[in-house]
């Protein structure tokens, strides 16, 4: 995808305020997907059958947690009771502005949130909403940025209170290499970080400027480190990536950052590829997050001309193969290969709308404030090129159709480019738009 799948240049596109049809796993998907290569081409239409979204994956699947740093209790301040009350009307209320490129943010186990620069910048934003720079890692000209490349991703150790470590995402001079590397807080200041890296933890060539995937997020289920890559850039090619497990592209990894120096393979990732690798088959899991109350993983995968969908995968289910390139959301994308046997489909598909708008998803967090109690365990999620904001409910097995909420918090008209959801460490969310500002959900 280019510029419309998230990051390109931020180039601010129209905001498109259209209702979408937004279908749930319920149907077996037709083979009826567009081979065309231009990335925000064609409106597609939706299939209908019976889905799983943790339908059997090569490798195995079940038994992966509960080894890790988190040995699987999940320990949160996050409101884990059940939503209660009639649902009423919500707004925003801007938090923080200035800063940077935003492209996404995240809190580090206290009352402070961390947000991301795709020009290398870490923001620190006080509770009063003010802020600094915690680090830059652009420092030494670390930092390739263009295209969707630059500073994309941030994760806190789960013990950080005690250790200090940390962990980013991010885009090397000068080939745009994906590199994951560790840093620290300094000693002095807690506001500040150690602008020396501690040691590399993974890198891995990319052979184009989009498709770098994004998010790094702990586990709360296991503890490790989970990693999103794309699958190396264009438009429905390579078709190898997807589905090739001697390639990291196109899956979200998963290490011990405990278990060795740089880190060890934890139990229950794939055995016949990249060791690396537990989840694979993914266009580009721009963002995925974990529910701090469950462990499961909601991603985010963007599409390419037709359909966008949300993938989850409930807590210690995996490995898991989510079919892309040879599906595209429910239907078949790769007509010539149009085996789904294997695969996992999503929760959650929308369709791109006739005359080429190029949809994006954006992919969000699972609401567990207080603050909002009828809103509890709703994911939250986001379209980068509509500006579309919607809710859906996941019980395990079946997710709810997604409710547009965002005509409700448009008081003021709609955002531009939504590039990630955040919550702090009590639930509550927030929204990141690439302007630099910090937007929290309420309850009006």
């Amino acid at each position: 995808m280019s510029m419309t799948s998230h990051l390109s240049s931020w180039l601010v596109l129209p905001g498109f305020v259209s209702t979408l049809a937004l279908v749930a796993a319920v149907a077996t998907p037709g083979c009826g997907g567009d081979d065309a290569i231009d990335p925000t081409g064609g409106g597609g239409s939706t299939s209908s059958g019976t889905t799983s979204a943790t339908g059997g994956g090569d490798g195995g699947q079940g038994g992966a947690g509960g080894s890790g740093a988190g040995g699987g209790d999940i320990e949160t301040a996050a409101d884990c009771t059940a939503p209660e009350g009639a649902e009423g009307s919500l707004t925003l209320t801007e938090f923080a502005t200035g800063l940077g490129v935003s492209v996404f943010a995240t809190h580090a186990g206290d009352d402070r949130l961390f947000v991301v620069s795709q020009s290398g910048e870490i923001y620190v934003v006080q509770p009063d909403g003010s802020s600094s720079v915690f680090l830059d890692v652009d420092a030494g000209d670390r930092v390739l940025t263009g295209g969707e490349r630059g500073l994309l991703g941030l994760a806190f150790h789960p013990d950080y209170a005690n250790n200090g470590r940390f962990f980013v995402h991010y885009s090397a001079n000068p080939d745009g290499r994906t590199v994951i590397e560790e840093y620290a807080v300094s000693a002095g200041d807690p506001d500040v970080a150690d602008p020396a890296p501690v040691q590399l933890i993974l890198e891995e060539p990319q052979p184009d400027t989009n498709h770098n995937g994004g998010s790094i997020e702990f586990s709360p289920f296991d503890g490790f480190l989970y990693i999103g890559l794309g699958d190396g850039g264009g438009g429905g090619d390579p078709f190898d990536n997807g589905q090739d497990k001697n390639s990291r592209l196109a899956t979200i990894l998963r290490i011990d950052v405990d278990g060795g120096v740089p880190y060890a393979i934890p139990d229950g990732n794939i055995t016949d590829g990249e060791a690396e690798i537990f989840h694979w088959g993914l266009r580009n899991p721009y963002r995925f997050s974990f529910d701090p109350c469950s462990g499961d993983i909601y991603i985010g995968d963007v599409g390419q001309n037709a359909f966008e969908e949300i993938d989850i995968a409930p807590a210690g289910t995996g490995p898991l193969n989510w079919g892309w390139p040879v599906m595209e959301g429910f239907s078949c994308y790769n007509s010539n290969n149009c085996d789904m046997n294997g695969l996992a489909l999503p929760a959650l598909e929308y369709p791109h709308p006739p005359g080429n708008d190029g949809r994006s998803v954006t992919g969000g967090v699972v609401y567990r404030g207080s603050a909002i109690p009828w809103l509890r365990g709703a994911y939250l999620f986001a379209d980068f090129v509509s500006s579309e904001i919607w809710m859906t409910r996941w019980n395990g097995t079946d997710a709810t159709p997604a409710d547009l909420i965002s005509d409700d918090l448009y008081d003021d008209g709609p955002l531009s480019n939504i590039v990630a959801f955040a919550q702090n460490r009590v639930g509550e969310v927030f929204i990141v738009t690439a302007d630099g500002t910090l937007r929290r959900i309420d309850a009006e």
